[in-house]
């Protein structure tokens, strides 16, 4: 078997171009193929095979092994002898893709300095991404290489999840001790109201149930820090009143981004009142915002009509991309679309694009003419002249004065 190792490799990176390296229990490395890069934090080889390997690990299948700097590798264990163990390692490589701002986290929570940064952001772009059924795919071929036997993937998955799984008695345990000292969860009835107010946007009734809710029987969800456990619950009433206001009909992008800024003002502040005040401003803005664009009486076509314009105002939009996008005829999505908003698609599509050019010429220092390439408007003058129709200021103009509009 180790003879044919090398090939064996060689195969595994030509099929899946991902780094394969073969190195014994002295983290001696023996052969190694298709490697171009290095984690900049860890210079050698050798660091990073002591990084990954311990010595409990003696599985005769593929080990998923997730590293603190967002890495993937797969390490496989190759009886050499009774005394001697040879690894195959496939990697680095990722299951998502690895942004500037997630590098610079990383940075952030390792105190490492500045001057690695351009060499972090090419590490990591070099990586290849896959799927949690590529991954498998890639286990069962590199066990079929070695060993010539099938692995049964439902095997491979439980062997995989086991470690993360946890006695039922631990769960009963907890539940026993809350219903031996009374200390019980929030009505779940008082929780659903929180969000059902958000979804109709009904912010007086939001007001009133906050005052007077009852709050008792907070969960533990950090035992090692109060503010990690306060932070955690903050976190979740976000992502719940996230998915409230788009089921309320928020386009679901405005929702998730807000649900990004609200969790990390949260992440950012280390007053425990603060938390409380980010996370209860935040379902009031969600309640805002639906009040803002509420369309949950329109039609399943308009509505996706709408978050796509909405999604995509930078673009070029057509009537035929929002017909394919919804499955209808062009004609027919017309008549359908003026008659639950009022306006035909085309001129709906321009005043989307004017209310977003009238924010660029508020919030960003773009000229008139970068605004207008933008928001696809080819002629300048054009836009001047529609953008004036509908405030009754030039561009300029509303940039110098933005509260004096007809609209």
């Amino acid at each position: 078997m180790m003879k044919d190792l090398p090939m064996i490799s060689e195969m595994i990176f030509e099929t899946s171009r991902i780094p394969v390296t073969i190195f014994n229990e002295e983290q001696q490395i023996t052969f190694k193929y298709g490697e171009k890069f290095k984690n900049p934090l860890l210079d050698t080889k050798e660091k990073t095979l002591k990084y990954l390997i311990q010595s409990e690990e003696k599985q005769d299948i593929p080990i998923i092994k997730i590293t603190d700097y967002m890495e993937t590798y797969l390490l496989l264990t190759i009886a050499q002898n009774k005394k001697m163990n040879n690894y195959l390692l496939i990697g680095p490589f990722s299951t998502y893709e690895i942004t500037e701002s997630m590098i610079l986290g990383l940075m952030k929570d390792y105190q490492l300095p500045i001057t690695i940064q351009e060499e972090l952001v090419l590490y990591f772009s070099q990586f290849k991404h896959l799927n949690q059924n590529e991954i498998f795919s890639l286990c069962r071929l590199i066990y079929y290489l070695i060993y010539k036997k099938n692995l049964d993937p439902e095997h491979l998955k439980t062997y995989i999840e086991d470690p993360l799984k946890f006695e039922s008695t631990d769960i009963e345990a907890l539940i026993r001790d809350r219903r031996i000292n009374e200390s019980f969860h929030m009505d779940y009835r008082e929780e659903q109201l929180i969000w059902q107010c958000i979804k109709e946007g009904n912010k007086e009734r939001l007001q009133d149930h906050l005052n007077n809710i009852k709050i008792e029987g907070i969960g533990t969800l950090s035992k090692l820090s109060q503010i990690r456990n306060i932070k955690n619950h903050a976190i979740i009433s976000v992502a719940l009143a996230t998915r409230a206001a788009i089921d309320g009909g928020l386009y679901p992008e405005i929702a998730f981004t807000m649900s990004d800024f609200y969790i990390q003002k949260i992440e950012e502040t280390l007053e425990l009142k603060k938390i409380n005040l980010i996370n209860q401003d935040c379902l009031f803005s969600f309640v805002d915002r639906i009040n803002e664009n509420k369309n949950n009486n329109q039609s399943k076509p308009v509505q996706v009509c709408k978050n796509y314009i909405f999604n995509h105002i930078f673009d070029q939009i057509s009537v035929q991309d929002l017909a394919e996008k919804v499955n209808l005829n062009q004609v027919y999505l017309s008549q359908l679309f003026k008659k639950e908003t009022g306006y035909p698609i085309g001129k709906y599509i321009q005043i989307e694009k004017l209310k977003e050019s009238q924010k660029l010429l508020i919030q960003t220092d773009l000229s008139v003419a970068d605004i207008c390439m933008m928001l696809q408007f080819n002629d300048q003058s054009y836009f001047t002249s529609i953008f004036r129709k509908y405030t009754g200021q030039t561009p300029n103009q509303f940039r110098k004065n933005p509260n004096a509009i007809n609209t």
